[in-house]
């Protein structure tokens, strides 16, 4: 059985509003079973890679994430993951996870690149989109379940040089695959409890609120030549904060 990410987070009561402006009664849900993952949006503790930069809220405007691979050293603007384990100042494998604050995401935002190893460079971005079922705060993110996955798309650059993320709409982002509605309400019921399952006893979509589709992940793919002919692909996952 695959996981599930069920998140508790204490929300302010504009947030709430912007979310959704129906008031519905609290149910109680049952423990999470064993292949659950209990995570809390301010304290992510995994196994991956995570990384975060300490910039105050105030001085968000110029947070820049770093991220140093062996041959090249990437910064992100203006986006802040987490770091408990100060993984940021060391040397990134292939593959990094990056694990976004709450509101956190890379449309829009500027890459710069630092490194004279690699040339041919390009920048692809994707996203993923995962059902998250809500309950005006704690919910399920069916995370390891089905997804749409968008295709690769190669960033243009700017006057600077910068590569530019790619942005998206709200239609965009709640693409999903067909699916047989019973089969989400069965997997719902077998990785998040039975209290999360009534949640959803009468909805016709996975986009019926409280359930909901949005981006769990958002993908880059770094491809370069190196000196000696070789090429490298470096590819960064970010985790998304799911739920409203």
């Amino acid at each position: 059985m695959q996981p599930v990410r069920i998140v508790f987070t204490l929300w302010t009561v504009a947030f709430l509003w912007a979310c959704h402006d129906a008031t519905q009664t609290e149910k109680t849900k049952e423990t999470p079973t064993k292949d659950s993952i209990y995570t809390d949006t301010t304290d992510i503790t995994t196994d991956k890679i995570s990384v975060k930069n300490t910039a105050s809220n105030e001085g968000l405007e110029d947070t820049v994430t770093d991220i140093k691979f062996e041959d090249i050293s990437i910064s992100i603007n203006r986006l802040v993951v987490f770091d408990e384990n100060s993984k940021l100042a060391e040397t990134q494998k292939d593959t990094v996870y990056l694990y976004s604050e709450l509101g956190e995401t890379i449309e829009g935002q500027l890459i710069s690149i630092a490194g004279s190893q690699l040339s041919n460079l390009t920048v692809e971005q994707r996203y993923e989109t995962s059902v998250t079922i809500m309950d005006e705060g704690p919910h399920c993110d069916l995370v390891d379940w089905k997804h749409y996955e968008s295709e690769w798309k190669r960033l243009k650059t700017n006057n600077k040089g910068q590569f530019i993320c790619d942005s998206y709409s709200e239609k965009e982002l709640e693409k999903f695959p067909a699916i047989q509605i019973n089969e989400l309400k069965e997997y719902v019921q077998e990785h998040c409890g039975k209290g999360w399952l009534e949640l959803i006893t009468t909805i016709k979509s996975p986009i019926d609120y409280p359930s909901g589709v949005g981006v769990s992940r958002y993908f880059l793919r770094l491809t370069g030549q190196r000196k000696d002919s070789k090429e490298i692909v470096k590819v960064i996952v970010f985790e998304i904060a799911m739920g409203c």
